[in-house]
């Protein structure tokens, strides 16, 4: 569907009530002043582009999620260095109930090509069964070193189950990565994180992952990586699936390298879950991602994943895929 009414009137009123969460957002944006920059005489910031995304996504019990964007990036200079806003609309449905969540989103990006140090932002205000919440997903992250990255993460969305979006529950996250590079095939990831949600449950996360540079000529890397959760509150009445403990770990190999002016990307692998003190549960992943020109200036992202592991729903063989296309439209001088 296209984005629906957004009720600009609400939603500035919103804005009011939300001022210490979009001023989160907002000061992992302004961090841009402090990254270094790397910018050619190409990039000049003289452009205005066009911006449009579609994504659908459907899970094992039947629950589907279909997004629309479109919108405008001003001082366009390239993919990794603009900014802008778009109107989005997300149409949940499931069986024959379905609700939409319209919302307006602010983007900004500045990031290093070769190193991808900077920020990479968007944040903004959707509207959902009544309710206003703030969304968002700004990275910030450096490199002290060359063998050494860090990287701050601030983020929030809603939460994909029909009672949460009945409901209106949404949830944050904040939390913080380091990178290290052990010689020149091993580098270790490790990230803590916090993750709030609007009725009163939080959990506290940790992410950890080892790479293996197999073939490095050929973009080819193997992966082990472990991610886990603890609950304040496990009784959210049903709303989503919130254990009190929650462990997974998967193998996989991983795809990246460039093929002409494109850049491809993707992983395979498999691993195990454990859901509190129940038995290991095996699960799945896979991911593909191609981004690259179409013409000279306008450039294409496609995307597509799959996954059997928990997220916000679980069921007897859950499972949940995903795939959007984003196309970035620039205009002449």
């Amino acid at each position: 569907r296209y984005a629906q009414d957004l009720g600009f009137q609400v939603m500035a009123r919103a804005l009011a009530r939300s001022t210490r969460a979009c001023a989160a957002l907002g000061a992992v944006a302004m961090l841009y002043l402090s990254a270094p920059q790397a910018v050619t005489a190409a990039e000049s910031a003289d452009q205005v582009a066009a911006v449009a995304q579609v994504g659908f996504a459907d899970d094992a019990d039947g629950f589907n999620a279909a997004q629309v964007r479109a919108g405008a990036l001003f001082d366009y200079a390239s993919e990794l260095r603009h900014a802008g806003v778009a109107l989005q609309n997300t149409h949940y449905s499931t069986g024959g109930w379905s609700t939409d969540a319209p919302a307006i989103i602010g983007v900004y990006r500045n990031q290093r090509r070769d190193t991808l140090e900077g920020v990479r932002a968007e944040g903004g205000l959707v509207q959902v069964s009544g309710h206003t919440r703030v969304v968002g997903d700004a990275t910030w992250s450096h490199r002290p070193r060359q063998t050494t990255g860090v990287e701050l993460i601030l983020a929030g969305d809603l939460v994909g189950t029909r009672q949460a979006l009945e409901e209106g529950i949404a949830y944050g996250l904040a939390g913080a990565s380091i990178e290290q590079q052990f010689g020149h095939r091993f580098t270790g990831v490790a990230m803590a994180g916090w993750q709030p949600f609007t009725d009163g449950n939080s959990r506290t996360l940790l992410r950890a992952r080892m790479i293996w540079s197999l073939l490095p000529d050929q973009g080819i890397s193997a992966q082990l990586r472990w991610r886990q959760y603890s609950s304040s509150d496990a009784d959210v009445d049903g709303a989503y699936f919130n254990p009190d403990r929650f462990r997974t770990w998967d193998a996989v190999l991983s795809l990246r390298r460039r093929v002409g002016a494109w850049t491809l990307a993707g992983l395979a692998g498999g691993g195990q879950e454990r859901v509190e003190d129940g038995s290991w549960q095996s699960t799945g992943v896979a991911e593909v991602r191609a981004e690259g020109p179409l013409s000279r200036d306008m450039r294409l992202a496609v995307n597509a994943a799959y996954s059997n592991a928990a997220g916000f729903a679980n069921s007897p063989n859950y499972w949940y895929g995903s795939a959007s296309i984003n196309v970035i439209i620039p205009f002449g001088h």
